[in-house]
């Protein structure tokens, strides 16, 4: 079973899924604060508006991090966007289900797969393209 964190400040609750992430580190530089790779834990979101964390969040190109919806809180849908990353996965932006071999569907906000098929987590991306060059 994949490790799965949550972090809230009592408006929005950011899940942080370890095993999707690709390391693009969108998160700490875009807002440092929150996303901090050398504090324990590395999310604190009392360090931004709940607004700011969203938007953030929303950037992540693998899906690793996603905002969990709150009860009360209403959230725009947006439009399911699908982007070719030069070099590296596809990414699938907005609301989306991936059906797995056995069946299974997960919900996915945002998800990155592995195009050259080296990922220790296929077929989401674990960022194994950065050490073979150019993926077709």
């Amino acid at each position: 079973m994949m490790a799965i964190k949550e972090y809230t400040n009592d408006e929005v609750t950011v899940v942080w899924q370890p095993s999707l992430c690709i390391h693009s580190a969108k998160c700490v530089h875009g807002l440092g604060k929150v996303f901090d790779p050398n504090r324990k834990p590395w999310i604190d979101v009392s360090q931004a508006t709940s607004e700011a964390i969203v938007e953030q969040v929303n950037k992540c190109p693998s899906g690793a991090l996603s905002i969990k919806k709150q009860e009360n809180t209403s959230m725009k849908t947006e439009s399911v966007k699908v982007q070719l990353m030069s070099g590296g996965p596809l990414i699938i932006k907005g609301h989306c289900e991936v059906l797995d071999e056995e069946g299974h569907t997960q919900t996915k906000q945002s998800v990155a797969f592995c195009r050259c098929t080296k990922s220790a987590n296929f077929p989401y991306c674990d960022g194994s393209h950065k050490n073979l060059g150019t993926v077709e």
